[in-house]
């Protein structure tokens, strides 16, 4: 299971809604995540919601952000922590309303949402969905082996190699000059004239 995970804090006040956006951009491309424009908007929307939320009805100073990436899953997971004990309570608001619309807009862009208790407070989250990823150069350089796998399987089967390398060996060198078959050095060019030029000499002398 592929999964990025990363937490940090803010201070609980409005300023703090924009750095919210930034950071999750910054991690978006430190993870290599790919996004396309609804999943992008989706992330932008309902994070600047859920820190709005708990910088105007939460408690305390600070402000807990955790964010998590499942690619396997495709989803990304988006928490706010803060010292308020007081679940929020889903409000529709009128057309006329200037605000409220916040948990309507969560509710339609993510996947599934909520809020449950802490031991100091509470959590509102919401999940996010995201499009296919693509193997890019920093996961083949973190986890080559399962890289080659996943590139292997699109291929098709794997060609079978011309010659046997033995495990702990490198090519061409060390043991695996003693693991090419013999018959191949009959094949070398010039072997098989070595003979009949030498009886020609001795016919010769």
């Amino acid at each position: 299971m592929r999964c990025h995970s990363q937490s940090f804090l803010l201070v609980r006040d409005p300023t703090s809604v924009p750095i919210s956006r930034h950071r999750l951009q910054d991690l978006v491309k430190e993870w290599g995540l790919r996004l396309d424009e609804s999943s992008d908007t989706a992330l932008t929307v309902i994070t600047s919601e859920l820190v709005t939320n708990a910088v105007r009805h939460g408690t305390g100073t600070v402000l807990t952000i955790t964010v998590s990436a499942n690619l396997s899953r495709r989803r990304i997971l988006v928490e706010v922590y803060d010292g308020s004990l007081v679940l929020p309570v889903p409000h529709w608001a009128d057309s006329e309303d200037e605000s409220g619309r916040g948990m309507a807009l969560i509710d339609r862009l993510s996947l599934c949402h909520g809020a449950e208790h802490t031991t100091c407070g509470k959590c509102v989250w919401a999940e996010i969905a995201m499009p296919p990823q693509r193997v890019t150069r920093q996961r083949l350089i973190l986890r080559p082996r399962r890289a080659a796998r996943a590139i292997a399987r699109r291929l098709g089967a794997a060609r079978q190699p011309l010659t046997t390398v033995r495990a702990g060996s490198r090519t061409g060198h060390g043991r695996h000059a003693r693991a090419v078959p013999r018959r191949l050095s009959a094949l070398r060019p010039g072997n098989e004239q070595r003979p009949q030029v030498r009886d020609q000499e001795a016919a010769d002398r």
